[in-house]
């Protein structure tokens, strides 16, 4: 069951709405992989859980990712 989480952005003090589930979570924190455990999330929302930065910021910082 998933559950609403606000992060804030540590460079821009946006605060931004996700939904998670817990044990997704804490198989995060239990050493797997973000993009494993958080896969429903994007690449944004998992940068701005593992670093803080949300990707407007990140963008700012590091420009756009050529793919």
């Amino acid at each position: 069951m998933k559950m609403k989480s606000t992060v804030r952005c540590m460079h821009c003090n946006n605060d931004y709405d996700m939904s998670v589930d817990p044990a997704d979570l804490t198989a995060w924190s239990e050493g797997e992989f973000i993009q494993v455990a958080l896969d429903y999330l994007s690449e944004g929302e998992r940068e701005l859980l593992l670093s803080g930065t949300c990707d407007t910021c990140w963008k700012k910082m590091y420009g756009e990712d050529d793919e």
